[in-house]
C-alpha cells in the first residue's frame, strides 16, 4: 500500500508563478521580433503577388506588392466566407494584432491563475 502525497499549496502556487513568468518570457521572445514572411506567393497565386505569413494552421496574412495596388493586409481563413481574403489598411491590422497579443497576455493570465488554484488537503481524495 503506498500512501498518496499532495504537495504544499504554497509550492503549487510558486510553481504556477514559473510557468507564468516562462510563458510570459516566451510570448516576449516570439513577439518581440517581428516573423518573416513564410513564403513569396507569386504573380499566379488568385493573381496578387506578394509576401505571405502562415502563423497558425489555416491562417494567411498577404500583403500585395504591386505599386497600383492599395496598401493593404489581407487575411484569409478557410471559416471566413470560404476563404475568401478579407482586406484591412495597415493601422487597423496592426490595432487588431496589438488587441490579439493583449487577449493573449489576459488568457496566460487567467491560465496561471487557475493552475494556482489548488484543492486543500481536506479536499483531495484519499486512498483509503
Amino acid at each position: 500500500m503506498t500512501a498518496e502525497t499532495t504537495a504544499h499549496p504554497t509550492l503549487i502556487a510558486r510553481l504556477a508563478e514559473i510557468r507564468h513568468e516562462v510563458a510570459t518570457l516566451l510570448g516576449d521572445i516570439d513577439t518581440r521580433v517581428r516573423p518573416k514572411p513564410d513564403r513569396m506567393s507569386p504573380h499566379d497565386e488568385r493573381g496578387m503577388p506578394g509576401p505571405v505569413w502562415e502563423p497558425a494552421e489555416k491562417w494567411r496574412l498577404l500583403v500585395v506588392d504591386p505599386d497600383e495596388t492599395p496598401a493593404a493586409v489581407f487575411v484569409s481563413h478557410e471559416q471566413l466566407w470560404d476563404d475568401d481574403l478579407i482586406p484591412f489598411d495597415p493601422t487597423t491590422a496592426r490595432r487588431i494584432g496589438m488587441a490579439f497579443l493583449a487577449a493573449a497576455d489576459w488568457a496566460d493570465k487567467v491560465r496561471a491563475r487557475e493552475i494556482a488554484a489548488s484543492p486543500t488537503p481536506e479536499e483531495t481524495p484519499t486512498n483509503g
